[in-house]
């Protein structure tokens, strides 16, 4: 397989305005430290996040929900067990509708344990001194054959080998963005 296409980032689809949006996230979680991917300390499982949903449109409850906190559905997590991608630690989540206090559904929130720093090119520095990534490339020796990983140069990325992406896929699922890593250009 050709180097510059092993690598995706994994994502929601941007521009979805009739998925359900989160709402105040709970005491105990740090989005950073899930981003970071620390072992968060939860009272109660399953985590229940509140949720909006807009009546006037019909709710799609799409696969991976990444705006606030990485959640991914039955069906992700399950293609992950089955390929035994065991650096994600699990917690049952809840969304539950602000409004009426009912479940509308159930998730898991995803965090990925492996922050790897492993950019061979695609790096640069604004005059401020931030990190910019310009189709950045993937040094395999430094990936060291992880096939699900945070990009340690940017940890909001959660990155995918190319394996992973085409089970991905052909499951079908809903709402899931995989972009060849060498197409991001950081913002």
């Amino acid at each position: 397989m050709n180097q510059l296409t092993s690598h995706f980032i994994l994502d929601e689809v941007k521009g979805q305005w009739n998925i359900p949006f989160i709402g105040d996230i709970p005491d105990g979680i740090d989005m950073i430290d899930v981003m970071l991917g620390k072992k968060i300390e939860v009272k109660n499982l399953p985590i229940q996040l509140p949720v909006t949903i807009d009546e006037e449109e019909e709710t799609i409850y799409p696969d991976i929900m990444t705006a606030d906190l990485p959640l991914f559905s039955k069906k992700l997590k399950s293609i992950f067990d089955s390929l035994e991608i065991n650096n994600i630690i699990y917690y049952p989540v809840e969304l539950i509708e602000e409004r009426s206090g009912d479940k509308t559904a159930e998730y898991f929130l995803a965090v990925v344990t492996n922050i790897i720093s492993c950019l061979k090119s695609g790096i640069d520095k604004s005059p401020a001194g931030r990190l910019i990534l310009k189709n950045p490339i993937i040094d395999p020796t430094l990936a060291n054959g992880h096939r699900l990983f945070r990009l340690g140069e940017e940890p909001n990325l959660m990155i995918v080998d190319s394996q992973l992406k085409q089970k991905i896929e052909t499951a079908n699922l809903q709402n899931i963005s995989l972009l060849p890593l060498e197409d991001y250009v950081s913002l």
